[in-house]
């Protein structure tokens, strides 16, 4: 499916879906439980629509960074005082990067397929700052579970996710088989 109609039929489905709270709630102890979000330095997130899964608990941790669009199209990463931008969503108001050894990122998505491939909003802005930052990054993208769907057709700009939260289950690129099955 093209990528323009999977996003604005998956825009429609979790608009409607109606396990929202519920699973966002199984998605921020999924993240908890796992060592490497316990132990990281800095964690890289999103204030998120109404769309994504809600992980506001989790934003109040001195150690979460929240992305801004800087004057130059890029994605940055920073602390502070919360405006909404033009795009729709909140970053600082002060748009200074805040510099880090290492990080998760945490990546919302509108689908995600076996392969770790997601379908964001169509901006490129995770895709790009996870390419220029891959080795300090580890990247979990979190998902309703409608959002997984079997194949996302990608380009090469697209970058796979280093592992998956969806129904509180923890997944990971590698526990695939050659089929394009869990396993």
């Amino acid at each position: 499916m093209e990528k323009s109609v999977l996003r604005k039929e998956m825009i429609n489905t979790l608009r409607s879906f109606d396990r929202k709270e519920e699973e966002s709630k199984v998605i921020c102890r999924a993240l908890l439980s796992l060592p490497s979000y316990k132990e990281a330095e800095t964690i890289l997130a999103f204030s998120p629509l109404s769309t994504e899964p809600d992980i506001s608990p989790l934003l109040s941790d001195d150690r979460v960074l929240f992305p801004f669009i800087t004057g130059e199209g890029e994605m940055e990463f920073g602390k502070g005082e919360m405006v909404r931008n033009k795009l729709g969503f909140l970053e600082p108001r002060i748009k200074e990067k805040v510099k880090y050894n290492k990080a998760i990122i945490l990546v919302p998505l509108l689908a995600i397929d076996k392969s770790l491939y997601r379908l964001g909003r169509g901006k490129g802005f995770y895709d790009d700052y996870i390419k220029r930052n891959r080795e300090r990054l580890f990247s979990i993208a979190l998902a309703f579970s409608p959002s997984f769907v079997e194949k996302i057709e990608i380009d090469e700009w697209d970058e796979r996710m280093d592992a998956l939260i969806v129904n509180g289950e923890i997944k990971y690129p590698q526990a695939v088989s050659s089929s394009g099955d869990w396993i």
